[in-house]
């Protein structure tokens, strides 16, 4: 029985000094990070972030535990932070952070799936909720850029579903890696997603409006998104172009229209000439507002479980409730880190 007392005292013992060297390295490599970002200046102190993460010991388990504990050091809500759920933001008062978006991937769904359009040319996106942080009036897109331009790029001012957390959007940004990071746990990287070079309708390197026309007219008919389920520019999809008069000024209605494949008549040329036309002009007006170089999509956050990420909703109490450890003091009760 001794022995057996002995043993356990030095697991809790060694389990301590694991806990202490996580919180001291949170301290030192974390927490200076967090401090530094704000929504002017995120891009390098999220690129360090990122790194030190996917080090032997930012993935270590008493690292990625410690991130958890946020409720169980000195201050339990000192880490709350509030998160607004399922609004309804204007287009124009989201902003990307993301340096690239891809123009297929944000024409690709809308653009072959008829039901998706009608509503983002109504005036509100059928896509899940996107990510963003702020508070009042304008807001910075955290996870689902491609979801924001595959609404804005049809309509500017569609409105978009978002999930807003309630802090410093530059801040936000690296704590929502943390969170992944917390839920991933030991011994895992940040997941992260890749861009096509030369096909950004964003950024100091945009695509220009013409290039644009180009590209989308050379994809008439064929397979942009595979999660629309039919190509690009489909008879129902022409159809509904038609019925709202979509970047064209023709008033007669139409029902679905012929089988796809093949070459377009003259007057399926008109219409989908038209919205092809239409969607360079919003593309050029975003790649002109949106001028600016941001981070590379591959240091972004991934709430996307076919990227290797969580649901936001499987992280979002852990904001809220303040779960998620990122600020100082970092030690859970009985440690202490070192100031």
């Amino acid at each position: 029985m001794k022995r057996i007392i002995e043993n356990w005292n030095k697991f809790l013992n060694e389990q301590g000094d694991m806990d202490q060297q996580a919180a001291q390295w949170l301290a030192d490599q974390i927490a200076p990070l967090i401090a530094a970002a704000d929504s002017g200046n995120f891009s390098q102190p999220l690129l360090q972030l990122v790194q030190r993460l996917n080090t032997p010991e930012g993935t270590s388990p008493a690292v990625r535990a410690l991130l958890q504990r946020g409720d169980m050091d000195g201050d339990p809500s000192d880490e709350v932070v509030k998160v607004l759920e399922k609004q309804a933001i204007p287009a124009p008062q989201l902003i990307p952070t993301q340096g690239v978006i891809d123009l297929f991937k944000s024409v690709g769904y809308n653009g072959s799936n008829a039901k998706g359009l009608q509503s983002v040319i109504n005036g509100v996106s059928g896509a899940p909720p996107i990510l963003a942080a702020g508070n009042g009036g304008q807001y910075y897109i955290i996870d689902g850029h491609h979801r924001w331009s595959g609404a804005t790029v049809f309509n500017p001012n569609c409105k978009i579903p978002a999930n807003i957390i309630v802090m410093d959007p530059g801040k936000a940004l690296l704590v929502s890696q943390l969170s992944i990071a917390a839920y991933l746990g030991a011994g895992k990287k940040l997941p992260s997603a890749s861009a096509k070079e030369g096909r950004s309708i964003i950024g100091p390197n945009a695509m220009d409006r013409e290039q644009v026309e180009e590209a989308l007219l050379a994809n008439i008919g064929k397979v942009m998104d595979p999660n629309a389920g039919a190509p690009f520019m489909n008879p129902r999809v022409i159809a509904v172009v038609m019925n709202s008069k979509y970047g064209q000024n023709a008033s007669q209605q139409v029902q679905e229209l012929a089988s796809a494949g093949g070459k377009l008549g003259k007057r399926k040329e008109r219409i989908v000439r038209g919205a092809c036309g239409k969607i360079a002009d919003n593309c050029a007006g975003l790649a002109q507002k949106y001028s600016s170089e941001g981070p590379p999509r591959e240091i972004m956050p991934q709430f996307d479980p076919d990227k290797g990420g969580p649901d936001f909703s499987s992280v979002d109490d852990s904001f809220s409730s303040g779960k998620l450890n990122f600020k100082p003091n970092f030690g859970t009760a009985g440690t202490t880190t070192m100031k």
